[in-house]
């Protein structure tokens, strides 16, 4: 019989009020100071299998001849909208391109490996939750929970409490992680809460914890009011003031959690007697950790942004997915679009330390971003699976 005993947070040794929470980050000894360490002795990267290395998501791309390409295999559609919430809070507007987000991890960590691919999904609309469809193969056909438990009434596997129109309530953009240090699958998450007027801005990025990924029992980290607690929050800073969310959340080789991250900033103007939002085109950053729950922004983002010397465009910035080259050498993908979010584009760049960024001197990617969030990057032999809205890329690489 399976365990579906709930996440007992002691094990993790963090308390769960807000002020305690607050005052642990300030007081945990944070390990990279807003760089990434180069040395680390918490586990072999080259002896981890290449299932354990994707369910880090910083593929592994250290054995290429060539630069990656520019261009994917094929593509195809692996989700569809086929439950009732998939469509968002009734009478709200709908839009099926806001549908996919996926994240993708195989079940081979924890009491309970089967072995399967587990593929997270939500959309950007009220009401969204977190949804889980599986597989047996990497290319699918990615089953929802729903249709393998007919005694479930849909495959959501964490919701938002009491989302109206009014609230904007939301979870999206799910990223899983496997923790080897905690034994656990860490999902963060963005949710909506529009607390800017305290300061605390619209959309911030929660964890939840999952110690049995074939339970689908998943534990938000609240505080004692059942608040969640961001992770990952808003700045004060412009560049971040407003959303901390779609992030791109990895572990490197040498054991760094680094957040990939995207902000977006912006101010409460008045306009004909009204009071409306200006929002500024997101910026990218990065932030690290030791323990993928206390996070250090680097001091120095937006690290890519629309000024930023490079020559990129004027629009949205968007983490997409990372990449280990090998010899501390790492690969960033992201997009960049015409003001404000027209016509995005796939551009790779390299870095050794995340703060100096040299872009590829071949310009945009062939492919197409048809859709918003990050891109879920999946290895196998010569072939790279890039996981993205509702469809799967399929890319060749030079090996």
């Amino acid at each position: 019989m399976k365990d579906t005993k709930k996440v007992d947070f002691s094990d993790f040794n963090i308390k769960i009020t807000r002020r305690n929470f607050l005052s642990s980050i300030l007081a945990s000894p944070l390990l990279f100071y807003g760089c990434v360490s180069k040395k680390s002795n918490r586990w072999k990267w080259d002896e981890l299998s290449q299932d354990a290395k994707n369910n880090l998501h910083c593929v592994d791309l250290s054995d290429l001849k060539e630069d990656l390409p520019l261009d994917i295999k094929s593509r195809k559609v692996i989700l569809e909208i086929t439950e009732d919430w998939e469509r968002g809070y009734e009478g709200f507007p709908y839009d099926d391109s806001f549908f996919g987000y996926p994240t993708v991890v195989r079940n081979i960590h924890g009491p309970n490996p089967d072995y399967k691919y587990y593929l997270f999904y939500a959309h950007h609309m009220v009401g969204s939750c977190i949804g889980v469809a599986i597989s047996d193969n990497i290319e699918g056909p990615y089953i929802k929970l729903k249709d393998i438990d007919k005694k479930r009434k849909n495959s959501c596997v964490l919701c938002p409490p009491n989302p109206s129109p009014e609230n904007l309530f939301h979870y999206s953009t799910p990223v899983v992680v496997w923790n080897e240090e905690k034994q656990a699958w860490f999902m963060y998450f963005h949710y909506y809460k529009n607390e800017f007027d305290i300061g605390k801005g619209h959309q911030k990025t929660a964890l939840a914890i999952c110690k049995d990924l074939s339970t689908h029992i998943w534990e938000p980290l609240t505080d004692e009011s059942g608040n969640l607690i961001p992770v990952l929050p808003t700045t004060r800073e412009r560049w971040m003031n407003s959303q901390s969310s779609y992030h791109a959340i990895q572990r490197l080789p040498n054991g760094t959690w680094l957040a990939f991250l995207r902000g977006t900033g912006g101010s409460y103007e008045v306009a004909q007697g009204k009071k409306i939002w200006v929002q500024d085109p997101c910026a990218l950053g990065f932030a690290t950790s030791n323990d993928g729950i206390h996070w250090n922004y680097f001091p120095e983002n937006p690290i890519i942004h629309q000024k930023d010397g490079g020559g990129g465009r004027d629009g949205v910035y968007k983490p997409r997915f990372v990449g280990f080259l090998g010899n501390d050498e790492y690969l960033l993908c992201w997009s960049e679009s015409r003001y404000y979010d027209k016509d995005p584009r796939i551009i790779y760049g390299k870095t050794s330390d995340f703060k100096h960024i040299k872009r590829d001197k071949r310009g945009y990617a062939k492919f197409i971003p048809k859709y918003d969030g990050i891109i879920t990057p999946w290895r196998e032999g010569k072939y790279l699976y890039l996981f993205t809205g509702k469809e799967l890329l399929t890319m060749e690489l030079p090996v």
